[in-house]
């Protein structure tokens, strides 16, 4: 591949690959520091929403909440990169899928984690999410 093609290669599919990488660190996390992150966000919702008393629940909802986005973001940002390759958008959400499987086989392997196949499917739908944000976003007119 020339310098130049690598170049463009990058400046096209940088961001996916750093949500990629971001991915990975965050699941790379064993259970007790993930666990210590979402405790940070559950605090502070606590202390804005003192009504709030199920605290399970809510760490529940943060953890989901965190699956979906992160892939939101990763799935529109691969649409874009697809969309600028000159190949469907719509890849995106198949690769993204590939990954979130990839990445909770990956969490197996880290203390206190697990893969879950619920989260794939909440973390495709994130990227669906995402995927479809952009291509309905940059459409022709």
């Amino acid at each position: 591949m020339e310098l130049k093609s690598l170049g463009k290669f990058f400046k096209i599919w940088y961001p996916s690959i750093l949500m990629m990488v971001l991915i990975f660190i965050m699941s790379s996390f064993p259970a007790v520091d993930s666990d210590q992150q979402s405790g940070l966000i559950v605090n502070a919702l606590t202390t804005a929403f003192p009504s709030l008393e199920n605290v399970d629940f809510l760490v529940n909802i943060v953890r989901k909440s965190a699956h979906f986005l992160e892939y939101a973001i990763f799935g529109f940002f691969t649409a874009r990169a697809f969309k600028l390759s000159k190949k469907s958008p719509w890849f995106a959400i198949l690769l993204c899928g590939i990954y979130a499987a990839t990445d909770e086989y990956h969490q197996t392997f880290v203390p206190g984690r697990s893969g879950e196949i619920a989260d794939i499917l909440l973390d495709t739908a994130g990227a669906t999410f995402g995927a479809t944000i952009y291509i309905l976003t940059h459409r022709k007119k």
